[in-house]
């Protein structure tokens, strides 16, 4: 009889545990966590969240992981709001070198393809007419440095 009444018991504390376990269980599932992961330097929220300066768009152009759309956005941004500073007595200033150097960059990116590049040459040397023989030497460098560029 204590053997029986033990069994029962038994069987009992554990059908509660199980009851409760699945319980758990299902209301886990209507829960739903969300996690954001905050990635730092995204291209998009440069170019959105604040005043853009020509040092964004080189990190921009400089990050292996930016896509084709970053890179166009960054040269829509440097051939609108960013024209290379005048000659001062044919000699250019220090500023266009980090101009020059973000052609470089997107030259050599892997994303950019030949159209971004026609794109932003005609448009650069457009608005920067004193400067269309820099920026083909900075262009044709970074084509040579593209075979390279990880």
């Amino acid at each position: 009889m204590q053997e029986k009444q033990l069994i029962v018991t038994l069987i009992s504390v554990l059908s509660i545990i199980i009851v409760l376990i699945l319980i758990m269980v299902f209301s886990s599932f209507g829960k739903k966590t969300v996690v954001r992961k905050r990635v730092l330097k995204d291209p998009n929220e440069i170019l959105e969240k604040r005043k853009i300066t020509i040092e964004d768009l080189l990190e921009i152009a400089a990050n292996r992981k930016s896509t084709k759309n970053d890179l166009t956005n960054a040269v829509m941004k440097v051939v609108k709001e960013f024209p290379f500073p005048p000659k001062v007595k044919g000699k250019m200033p220090k500023d266009a070198k980090l101009h020059l150097n973000f052609v470089l960059l997107i030259s050599s990116h892997k994303q950019a393809d030949a159209k971004l590049i026609a794109f932003m040459d005609y448009e650069l040397k457009k608005v920067n007419k004193e400067y269309s023989t820099e920026i083909d030497i900075y262009e044709n460098e970074g084509f040579r440095q593209r075979a390279n560029r990880i």
